[in-house]
């Protein structure tokens, strides 16, 4: 490939490198906010593999750090907004190395008009409503949702191929291992994932029908645990953060060679792999989240025009050629002199065209830097509004839950367990039949007893040991549950730490002491109900009365411990973000500062584009000069044409110093451009043009706007 002047081509080539560079700041927004929780990314996840006996390989700690940070990659990729009818992400699942298991898409239908039906076309297997109850009817890959003005939210499968596919290979000391040989091991490690895109279209380029892979922007993030050492990035950066290191990298499958190559003259590469490489101890690896969106969410300024640059290299070849004629004529005609003045008198007026063209080409930039003065105040709004959102989030985790929030969480939770001990003394169940039996014989063969002697019989009976069993099983499970909430918090298996602190409760010796006494009590609380109650005909009324006291002291014990360790549990999680959200990295910064920074950065950007604009307006009038210069030197040239018989002499040299510059310098820059520089931006036109054209994986309406995002997570490697 031709070595490419810079200077010459700058604006020809500047597409070139602003697709990498929109990338770039992708990526920098991404290591500086992955400390946040987790979405509905997490919720889907979940959904899908409820069903799945994989589910069971994936601890709870691996599940909330991946989730936390496929939601940052989500948050912070997709650098457009767009109003669409059909907005989707697309979940894929797969192997340690790659390869997909299951696809898992997810869909929401806008309802703006609030309209009763919305119809909707797709490919999609196994659809299920997630958000609402609302029905659909399908005829073919058309389906019609009874909307009844509502937005939808459905979810569905295909074995589709992906556009992008990701390749993870994994080195051990210099050798390729597989990723189930790797886990324990120890030594160099090196991570590589490559990115392939799989989606071509034909497009017109320079002409000439050609298939155009469609580029995609792929970052990806892995959490590393510090086992990990001497960690190094290519195409991407780690951030240290407590035990675990934050790898973000990102690449650009699907631009051809010519673009890159065109790319890396202007010395800025546009990567299509990642390469994470560490002394690594005992080798494990949570899941790696690879986030993907096509090429037409990166952030470009306006639309490359090719005309003025096609019509200012034609004159420029034009008007060399004309001076190299132009300059042999004269060295020919010595002794016509004057004649050959004249001609060349007449020939100036070319030149005079070709500065015109150069005036108007600096004029047609000068109209295009507002575009580059728009660009930067979106990208200033959007600084502001991450940090607003990141300040509003700090201020949320560390305001105390109100009274009244924590009785709602307390109820919730107390609900729950109440409608489990309703279901135990449900009319009809052995334990509400045994306890009403009861109660009724001891009325009828102990009317005359005490109250004391009533309370001992029931604590007597098989009911006791039913009823001392429930409530201490529901009291095990309430203090196991509220233990377990808080270890998951920190990041423990919430499963694993339940049942060892329910097993363990079973077995306290003052948790059963407590038990007895509070079931006792309630039996003594129960004969002192039936003494009371006692009246001719009513043994239905006593059998009742003592199965209500019975299931009322259950109900009341389970709730209240249900409450108070959901309230507790809620508090504490508030206050795990907030020390997330607020801790102070390497760099000194935090994510509230971070961000802070970030939107004064981008506002002093926003500043300086005054100033570039004042200096293309230099550039203009200097162009407005020598416009006005080529007049006058064609003015110069006709009082040239007086005094011809002077340069005679110096024609001939004249003739050979305009013939090289013609051969050496117009007619290989004008060649550079025709050639390499022009098909480079040509094609990247055609590439941006097929990746604003896709808009959808699962399938959607012909006259419906779309907008699609691909989330990948590659299965962990562990040695258990």
């Amino acid at each position: 490939m031709k070595h490419i002047n810079k200077n010459e081509w700058k604006k020809t080539t500047k597409y070139i490198a602003g697709s990498t560079g929109a990338v770039a700041l992708a990526v920098a927004s991404c290591v500086a906010g992955i400390t946040g929780t987790g979405t509905d990314v997490a919720k889907h996840d979940k959904e899908y593999l409820a069903g799945d006996d994989k589910a069971s390989d994936t601890d709870a700690t691996t599940i909330m750090n991946t989730d936390d940070l496929a939601d940052q990659l989500a948050d912070n990729v997709n650098l457009k907004e767009k109003d669409v009818d059909k907005d989707e992400t697309v979940y894929v699942f797969a192997k340690a190395n790659g390869d997909v298991d299951n696809v898992l898409v997810n869909e929401t239908l806008k309802n703006r008009d609030k309209s009763d039906k919305i119809e909707d076309t797709t490919d999609l297997k196994d659809i299920v409503n997630v958000k609402g109850d609302e029905t659909f009817t399908q005829n073919g890959n058309k389906i019609t949702w009874d909307a009844a003005g509502n937005e939808i939210s459905y979810q569905g499968t295909t074995d589709r191929q992906l556009p992008v596919t990701v390749k993870a290979t994994y080195y051990l000391d210099g050798n390729e291992i597989s990723p189930e040989d790797l886990a324990g091991k120890s030594g160099k490690v090196k991570i590589r994932l490559d990115y392939t895109s799989n989606e071509t279209v034909t497009k017109d380029v320079n002409g000439k029908d050609e298939d155009i892979s469609v580029p995609f922007v792929a970052v990806s993030g892995m959490v590393l645990g510090d086992n990990f050492t001497n960690i190094q990035v290519t195409n991407g950066k780690y951030l240290a953060q407590g035990e675990s290191n934050i790898v973000v990298g990102y690449a650009v499958p699907g631009l051809d060679s010519g673009v890159k190559d065109a790319a890396k003259d202007l010395d800025t590469e546009i990567p299509d792999y990642v390469e994470v490489s560490a002394d690594v101890t005992d080798f494990s690896l949570d899941m790696t989240v690879t986030m993907l969106v096509n090429g037409s969410e990166m952030d470009y300024s306006g639309d490359l025009d090719l005309t003025d640059l096609d019509d200012l290299t034609e004159a420029l070849s034009s008007a060399g050629n004309q001076l190299a004629d132009g300059s042999g004529e004269l060295s020919d005609g010595a002794g016509q002199v004057s004649e050959g003045a004249g001609t060349l008198a007449s020939k100036m007026g070319d030149l005079t065209s070709g500065a015109g063209s150069l005036k108007a080409g600096m004029e047609s930039l000068s109209s295009s830097s507002g575009d580059l003065s728009n660009g930067v105040a979106v990208i200033d709004q959007s600084a502001q509004s991450i940090a607003n959102g990141i300040n509003t989030l700090d201020t949320a985790v560390n305001t105390k839950m109100t009274a009244e929030e924590q009785a709602a969480v307390a109820q919730q939770a107390a609900s729950q367990v109440s409608a489990s001990v309703e279901a135990q003394f449900a009319a009809g169940t052995d334990t509400y039949n045994y306890i009403y039996n009861s109660a009724v014989s001891n009325y009828t063969n102990s009317m005359n007893n005490a109250t004391d002697q009533i309370a001992q019989a029931y604590i007597d009976s098989d009911a006791y040991t039913a009823f001392y069993n429930s409530a201490l099983a529901a009291q095990a499970a309430q203090m196991a549950s509220a233990k377990a909430a808080q270890a998951a918090a920190q990041g423990a298996d919430f499963a694993t730490v339940y049942q060892q602190a329910y097993t363990a409760a079973l077995a306290s010796a003052d948790l059963q002491t407590a038990v007895a006494t509070q079931v006792q009590g309630a039996f003594k609380q129960m004969a002192q109900q039936t003494t009371a109650s006692l009246a001719e005909g009513g043994k239905a009324a006593i059998g009742q009365s003592v199965v209500d006291a019975c299931k009322s002291a259950a109900t009341q014990a389970a709730s209240q411990a249900a409450g108070q360790a959901a309230v507790q549990g809620a508090e504490t999680a508030k206050a795990t973000i907030a020390s997330q959200i607020e801790a102070t990295q390497a760099n000194g910064y935090s994510l509230v500062s971070g961000a802070n920074a970030l939107a004064q950065g981008t506002s002093t950007l926003a500043g300086s584009i005054p100033a570039l604009k004042n200096g293309i307006s230099q550039l203009v009038s200097g162009a407005n000069a020598l416009a006005s210069g080529a007049g006058q030197l064609k003015d110069g040239a006709v009082t040239l044409a007086d005094g011809a018989s002077q340069v005679a002499d110096g024609a001939g040299t004249l003739n050979e110093s305009l013939v090289s510059l013609n051969n050496e310098a117009i007619k290989k820059m004008v060649s550079a451009y025709n050639g390499d520089v022009k098909d480079s931006v040509a094609r990247l036109q055609a590439a941006m043009e097929a990746a604003t054209e896709y808009d959808s994986f699962g399938g959607k309406s012909d006259d419906a706007a779309g907008v699609t995002k691909f989330i990948i997570k590659t299965a962990a490697i562990s040695a258990e």
